[in-house]
């Protein structure tokens, strides 16, 4: 029997990865604690509930393994967030009993999951990227508010950190990074997260007592950067897949074409591109790393110097990554042979001016450029021609579209009729 493949959380991206494996005849379980998450039910998978790692880390993992266990030949493993990026790689002695994987090793992973991490490994290997500080506490960020040229962004030095229910209470839900425009207003922003408690990922390491869960201290680890000017179009993607011998397998770039929100979100529409001068960068850094796995590393292009400055890397699928597949390179799948020792054709070229596009987010991000004045409708529904991949629809696979579209069209419609959901 071949092996399947395990892919954690069914959000866009993990309906994304479920029908790039799929479509190639991979037996694909999708595990999520909700019944009811976006890829649930697509053709493509075996949906199966789980804990949530949110409510239960220790439940989660205790579950992970017990599904290992019942498999008939090890599956191959796909997180799709940083919280099951960090318990994976910590825990996976345990899990590659069962699993295999595709992300790198656990050194790689500490250096570019955080954003300091990420910060020295620009440094040291001579990497364009925006000036950052990291302060250790108040004085440092005042220091720093005297050195920054504004606007500059506040960070969390673990991207994951601020989902915690504190800082979402300040921040707002899906709060990535704060823009500061002045050194009053960093200081002020800053002062507000001193007040949270906030939690910090083990990435290896567990408390005295060996709780798996993470600790808590009080102030917040953070990075101050520098913005780097211009539209939302200068960001650019590169994503890869890095195979056992060190050479990339799969490679795939796109640009962000409108973010949500703007200035300072994930894509609403991307559309595939090529770059020399992007693959170069990004393929130093990699090397540079020893990087060997599924990835995508994200850069912005700096209207003063003519270079791509690194803004982050994810070591693992990205949102729209599965794009990739529509345009001659499937990551997933790529990702999924090597991770078995079968032979792979590298795929290092694709085709450009092919579109991923989330309606429901893109419609949301339409309005806000809108407001700002930087888009009108006419606009917008020009750039949304040409061919497409929609991140929920798919003529092959309409289910979970037909599910989430009712939903998605209550919460429109039902506020403004007075209507409530029933409970």
């Amino acid at each position: 029997m071949s092996n399947p493949a395990a892919v954690l959380y069914m959000s866009y991206l993990g309906l994304g990865l479920v029908r790039a494996l799929g479509r190639e005849g991979v037996r694909v379980f999708a595990l999520d604690p909700r019944p009811d998450a976006l890829g649930m039910n697509s053709r493509y998978c075996t949906a199966v509930v789980t804990p949530d790692i949110k409510g239960d880390e220790a439940r989660y993992l205790d579950f992970l393994l017990e599904f290992g266990r019942r498999l008939p030949a090890p599956a191959v493993l796909y997180p799709t967030g940083d919280p099951t990026v960090v318990l994976l790689s910590r825990e996976r002695e345990a899990l590659s009993r069962h699993y295999r994987y595709v992300m790198p090793d656990h050194a790689t992973v500490l250096k570019l999951l955080t954003k300091d991490g990420l910060d020295a490994a620009a440094r040291e290997h001579r990497i364009p990227a925006p000036r950052t500080v990291i302060p250790a506490d108040r004085a440092a960020v005042e220091a720093a508010a005297g050195q920054l040229t504004f606007p500059v962004l506040l960070k969390p030095a673990e991207s994951h950190a601020w989902k915690a229910p504190e800082i979402v209470r300040i921040l707002g839900v899906g709060t990535k990074v704060i823009p500061c425009a002045t050194p009053e207003e960093l200081l002020a922003r800053y002062d507000a997260l001193c007040h949270c408690r906030l939690p910090i990922a083990d990435c290896g390491l567990k408390s005295e007592t060996g709780n798996r869960k993470s600790e808590i201290k009080p102030g917040p680890a953070v990075i101050i950067q520098e913005m780097i000017p211009g539209e939302d179009e200068r960001l650019a993607y590169l994503c890869f897949y890095i195979g056992r011998e060190g050479e990339p397998l799969g490679l795939f770039a796109g640009r962000k074409r409108r973010v949500l929100p703007p200035g300072l979100g994930s894509a609403s529409l991307a559309e595939s591109m090529a770059d020399p001068r992007l693959t170069e960068v990004a393929l130093r850094l990699l090397r540079a790393v020893k990087y060997k796995g599924l990835g995508g590393a994200e850069f912005k292009l700096d209207p003063r110097d003519g270079l791509y400055k690194l803004i982050e890397v994810n070591v693992r699928f990205g949102l729209w990554d599965s794009l990739g597949a529509r345009c001659g390179v499937n990551l997933a799948h790529i990702a999924y042979r090597d991770a078995l020792g079968l032979p792979v054709e590298p795929r290092l070229a694709w085709r450009t001016g092919v579109k991923w596009v989330s309606f429901q987010r893109d419609l949301e991000a339409f309005k806000l450029y809108r407001r700002q004045g930087k888009l009108s409708f006419w606009q917008w529904r020009r750039s949304l021609r040409g061919e497409k991949m929609w991140a929920v629809w798919a003529r092959d696979d309409p289910r979970p579209f037909l599910r989430a579209f009712p939903r998605y069209l209550w919460e429109r419609v039902g506020p403004r009729l007075g209507l409530k959901r029933k409970s």
